[in-house]
Order: structure tokens, then C-alpha cells, then sequence
């Protein structure tokens, strides 16, 4: 079985289309089993607050009562990449961010999503028996890495991003007992120089419509992608027929991104995972950053074909040679992408 844990729109129309794609593959040996969010200024995240719903005490109630009715768990993000000063976490913990999780708690919700050891810690002494999710911002990427965390109460894993095509690192990894899950749709650049500024400065809040330092980060990666387009495929993206074969290798979880966006754009993404097929545009299965950085729409300009990709047996490359990546450098030493991307590549002007 294929489990998604799937972006969160915390509305009643996507939890009901949810709903409605469980039971259309409930025979496909494929089931969206958690939906991963937050609340927009109750809890410290990832995601600034311009970019993610509120909702008021009774409806998330509500929807977390529906779900669990419906076999589906609610994952709750608590992923900020930074806590701040320990004065100010200390403050925020003891006055309102401990009574708010606890209230959470209080009305289903038993996993989490954490980037901090600390925060880690605490919600292990709160909640003994819950799922404690250690978030792909923390960067994991190693069996002892795992084990550490593991030490500090973690039992469950998304795992860096950098690591998705490193085939003998999730074998040794898997081994560990804990869930592991592999974030599948994210198209960030292959080890991002942005990465730590990007998640840093959604933590603190900032917002995201503003054109300071030309839209840093997001116009600075997303003209990297454009202007040279194989650093698309560079990026660690598994494509939804690629995920039998990390089955294969021990990881059942998959997390489908697009949280912050639309319901028109988060539904054919998940429709496309569920169907376990995509042979259409590379592109389509990342929400875009168009509107977060002023740039033109990557799906609209460039199409790389995952049909294409599959018949040059794209992801079998990794799967015997993704342990070499860390020890090249791409276009360099390696141009084993730069190749595929002269075949995958459909000029839409042609």
C-alpha cells in the first residue's frame, strides 16, 4: 500500500474531495492517510502567515473530527526552521503556544511535523504516544542522523530532499524502524544556496507580496530554473509511476506539496499521485512560485516530458549510480542530466 500525506487546505470542498479519491482507488493499493498544515497565526511554521488559513477553534474542531471519521489523519506542521531567541520561545511557549498545542491535542490531532530538537522534545513529555515527524527543513539524510533524533523522541522521518535519489542511503535508512517518508513533488533546486534563507525567512513571518531584494529568494531559484531548465530534473522530484519502486526499497510514504495554493492547483497534483501515472509536463506536478515572485509561469514555457523521461529509463540511472551525486558536481563531472534534458525537452514554440 501507498500512503500520501498530502497538503492541507483546511477547507470543507478539499476534505471532501479527499474523501471522494480514497474511495475511487480504494482498490489501487493507494490511500491519502494524512493531511499536513497549520493554522495562520496560532502556531509557529514554516509558511508565513499571508500564505496559510485561519480558522476558528469550533471549525478546526470540526474538520479534524470529519477526516479522522474518514480514515484520515490530520499531520500538524509545528515546522518553523527557527524558535528565535530561547527568551522568546520561552515566553511563547509558557504564554500561549503550549496551551494551543495541547488544546490541538485536545480535539484529535495525535501527529506532528518538527524541525526543532527542542520543540521536539517538549511535545514527546506532552504526548508520549504520538507520531512526532521530524520535517525534511531539518535536513536528514543520514541512518545516524536518524538514530539521533530517534534518541530525542522522533519516530517518524521526512527526509532531506537532497537524498531522494540516493537509493542506498533510504535502504541503510529504513532500517531504522521509524516511518519514513519522502517528499515528492518539491522542484526546489538541487541543493539550493537559497534553502536556508527561504524557510528562515518564512519563519519569522515575512511577507511573501513584498518586491524586497527583487523577491528574494523565490524570483533569484525560479530564474535559475528558467534560464537553464535542467536543473528541473536535477531537483529530487519522484514522479507518481517511480513510486513502486522506492516500495521497493522499504519507503511506503509519500508527501504531496502544494499546501499554500488553490484548490484548482492542488487537486490535479493529487489526482496525478493517486492515479500512480503522470506522462504528460514534468511541470505539472509542482505548484508553481509565480505569484510569490513576480516571474513568469515555468509550466507556461517549458515542458519536459516525463514519457520521455521513463523511456530513457531516467530514475534506473539513479537507482544504480545516485550515491555518486554527492561526489560530483553537475555539468561538470557529471552530465549524465544535461543529456537527458536534450531528449525530454519539448520546445512549446516549435
Amino acid at each position: 500500500m501507498i500512503y500520501l500525506n498530502a497538503g492541507n487546505l483546511w477547507t470543507n470542498d478539499y476534505l471532501d474531495k479527499v474523501i471522494e479519491l480514497n474511495e475511487q482507488h480504494k482498490d489501487d493499493e493507494i490511500q491519502v492517510k494524512a493531511l499536513f498544515g497549520s493554522i495562520a497565526k496560532l502556531t509557529p511554521t514554516a509558511r508565513s502567515a499571508d500564505r496559510l488559513p485561519y480558522l476558528e477553534w469550533s471549525m478546526i474542531d470540526k474538520y479534524v473530527d470529519k477526516a479522522q471519521k474518514n480514515g484520515i489523519k490530520i499531520r500538524y506542521t509545528l515546522n518553523a526552521s527557527c524558535l528565535g531567541s530561547m527568551q522568546d520561545f520561552r515566553q511563547l511557549w509558557e504564554g500561549k503556544l503550549k496551551a494551543d498545542i495541547v488544546e490541538l491535542h485536545a480535539i484529535g490531532i495525535t501527529e506532528w511535523t518538527v524541525t526543532s530538537p527542542l520543540l521536539l522534545i517538549q511535545l514527546r513529555e506532552l504526548f508520549p504516544d504520538d507520531l512526532l515527524e521530524v520535517s525534511t527543513i531539518a535536513e536528514v539524510d543520514t541512518l545516524a542522523d536518524v538514530l539521533r533524533w530517534m534518541g530525542l523522541g522522533a519516530n517518524g522521518f521526512n527526509l532531506a530532499t537532497k537524498t531522494n535519489r540516493d537509493f542506498d542511503v533510504i535502504e541503510e535508512i529504513v532500517t531504522s524502524g521509524a516511518e519514513i517518508s519522502i517528499l515528492a513533488n518539491e522542484a526546489c533546486l538541487y541543493r539550493c544556496p537559497y534553502r536556508r534563507d527561504c524557510y528562515n525567512l518564512s519563519s519569522h513571518n515575512s511577507e511573501r507580496g513584498e518586491e524586497l531584494f527583487d523577491f528574494y529568494p523565490f524570483r533569484w531559484c525560479n530564474i535559475a530554473r528558467m534560464g537553464n531548465i535542467v536543473e528541473w530534473i536535477q531537483a529530487r522530484v519522484v514522479l507518481p509511476q517511480w513510486m513502486h519502486l522506492y516500495q521497493d526499497h522499504g519507503i511506503d510514504w509519500f508527501k504531496i506539496a502544494y499546501r499554500t495554493h488553490p484548490y484548482e492547483v492542488a487537486i490535479p497534483i493529487l489526482e496525478l499521485y493517486m492515479n500512480k501515472y503522470h506522462g504528460g509536463n514534468y511541470l505539472d506536478l509542482w505548484p508553481t512560485i509565480k505569484r510569490l515572485g513576480d516571474t513568469e509561469e515555468p509550466a507556461d514555457k517549458q515542458y519536459i516530458s516525463c514519457e520521455e523521461l521513463d523511456r530513457l529509463s531516467f530514475i534506473q540511472y539513479f537507482m544504480r549510480n545516485g550515491s555518486k551525486c554527492d561526489h560530483n558536481i553537475c555539468g561538470v563531472t557529471c552530465l549524465y542530466c544535461d543529456s537527458v534534458i536534450k531528449k525530454a525537452q519539448v520546445h512549446k514554440d516549435a
